[in-house]
């Protein structure tokens, strides 16, 4: 398995996760770690397992996963945030939910958080707005009870283990998304093209909350927001198509 860990003057947030994703049990996994930039090169360790990629510049989200993934080889890729932490077992119960050959994506769920909170169906465009505005911190669609598993359209990015099949049968991540929603468009196409995509309970990452009061009165602020119009756009008729896939 290829772990992706993008970085960015992450420090010794960027340590933990490489750790956690070493220490896995049940795991095989070499680990792509791709600086994006960092004013300082990022320091990896010394493990044979960890390989470095350092870019001069920032290249955004989309582009620097895409990087990190091509990079390796292994049928199965994780994508995992360089502020996230794998519990041991996290990578061994995302394998078992793929058992399923129609089962494309996995994502667990964070510690202390509920599951609506990191997955489930496509934003609307008023969910989108509450969210920016910071008056929404869940998404719709959470499980109604207590099964192990349940699908969902979308799960975010801090996490995510997929097949590299998939990853080359949608063309990869969209690197006309520099920061956001390049995961949500990701997985929306994933289910388009008639994938499954799961959440898993029992399955357990360590990851901050959604970073709240986004500035959107700023260069950045105004880029991510256009990006999601046209995130928006681009899947206007998302339940539609995935109805004639055969949800």
């Amino acid at each position: 398995m290829d772990v992706v860990i993008l970085t960015w003057n992450d420090g010794v947030m960027l340590a933990a996760a490489i750790s956690s994703a070493l220490v896995s049990v049940d795991a095989e996994i070499a680990v792509w770690v791709v600086d994006n930039g960092s004013d300082q090169i990022a320091e990896v360790g010394n493990d044979a397992r960890v390989h470095l990629l350092r870019n001069d510049e920032n290249r955004g989200v989309a582009a620097g996963r895409n990087q990190g993934i091509a990079a390796g080889s292994a049928p199965l890729v994780l994508l995992l945030d360089s502020d996230a932490r794998l519990e041991p077992d996290c990578l061994a119960r995302l394998v078992a939910a793929l058992d399923d050959d129609d089962v494309a994506l996995v994502a667990p769920v964070y510690v202390d958080q509920r599951p609506e909170e990191s997955a489930g169906r496509a934003p609307s465009p008023w969910l989108k707005v509450l969210r920016a505005l910071n008056l929404r911190d869940s998404y719709d669609g959470p499980p109604p009870d207590d099964r192990p598993v349940w699908d969902v359209d979308f799960a975010i990015g801090a996490c995510q283990l997929f097949r590299r099949s998939v990853w080359s049968g949608v063309d990869g991540i969209d690197e006309r998304y520099f920061y956001g929603p390049e995961d949500v468009d990701f997985c929306l196409r994933i289910r388009e093209a008639g994938h499954r995509i799961l959440q898993v309970r029992d399955a357990r990452c360590v990851h901050p909350p959604r970073r709240r009061h986004k500035n959107l009165l700023t260069a950045a602020g105004l880029r991510h927001g256009y990006a999601v119009i046209r995130h928006l756009w681009r899947h206007r008729g998302f339940s539609k198509s995935v109805a004639m896939a055969g949800r």
